[in-house]
């Protein structure tokens, strides 16, 4: 069951996806995408005719929410408000799973293999959702004033682990996952790589341009860093190319390149700056 609406980009981008997933899996499972959060200016009739233009790319079972039942039962009754955004319901009929579409190859193999420990996905669910608010307000208000230029990081790695210690859960939180690799890129920057990697393989939600604001403008950093940042320039175009200018993005791409001393890549995506549109945002 996946929630989704026609204003949201996110969503239509991962329909081919779930319509993948819809196929490789029809033997043993049903996909639905259910219509809902709909502005009120938008009708059946417009719903129907946004999927019937997605064509194949939407090659699975389509619902609308009536009203706002299907929301307030699935989404509001798991403290969900962000879409696209998917429930796994098993063969006795319990929620096995829910998180973003795009984790559904690793989860629903299990699911239907039946080596799915549901009991260990609920606690999982349980602390991320008590972890949470932690994550968007204690860390943000404690960790704030150890930033800026130059700000004080190697205070803040230490109120980090003072956290963590707590907390452990946290490590790879998306404020938490900021504040640290801001602090790393000006006390280790080797480990500085390291843990943007560790904490984009962790989160589902990939803190992409934490990295890029952190490293573009910075003079005198390591190559890795360099290259990491212009890695992180294309999975945003990658994953979310209706919010990205793609000309500037390459010419970014190009700098970092530059920086660090590897030309041929930064001639690469320079040419693919001047073949790009000015603007591909939508």
């Amino acid at each position: 069951m996946e929630f989704w609406a026609t204003w949201c980009l996110p969503c239509i981008a991962g329909m081919p996806h779930l319509s993948e997933v819809a196929r490789k899996y029809k033997q043993d499972v049903t996909v639905v995408g259910v219509s809902t959060f709909e502005r009120a200016t938008t009708t059946m009739p417009a719903i129907e005719k946004f999927v019937a233009g997605m064509g194949h790319k939407m090659d699975y079972h389509v619902a609308a929410d009536k009203g706002k039942l299907m929301a307030e039962n699935w989404m509001t009754a798991y403290g969900e408000r962000g879409i696209p955004f998917s429930f796994v319901v098993d063969r006795e009929g319990r929620i096995a799973w829910c998180g973003p579409p795009k984790r559904l190859d690793q989860v629903l193999p299990q699911i239907i293999n039946g080596k799915w420990d549901i009991q260990l996905a609920a606690k999982k669910r349980k602390d991320y959702q008590r972890l949470v608010p932690i994550d968007g307000n204690e860390v943000i208000n404690t960790m704030n004033p150890y930033m800026g230029n130059p700000g004080r990081p190697e205070a803040a790695l230490k109120k980090v682990d003072s956290m963590l210690t707590v907390e452990p859960g946290l490590k790879y939180f998306p404020k938490m996952g900021h504040f640290t690799f801001y602090a790393l890129v000006k006390t280790d920057q080797k480990k500085a790589v390291q843990f943007a990697r560790e904490w984009f393989a962790a989160n589902d939600y990939p803190g992409y341009s934490t990295v890029t604001d952190a490293v573009y403008k910075k003079e005198g950093l390591i190559p890795e860093l360099y290259v990491l940042a212009a890695e992180c320039y294309q999975a945003q175009l990658d994953n979310y190319p209706w919010s990205m200018s793609f000309a500037e993005t390459y010419k970014n791409m190009s700098t970092l390149y530059e920086k660090a001393g590897d030309r041929v890549k930064a001639k690469e995506m320079l040419k693919k700056a001047e073949e790009s549109p000015i603007v591909s945002k939508h």
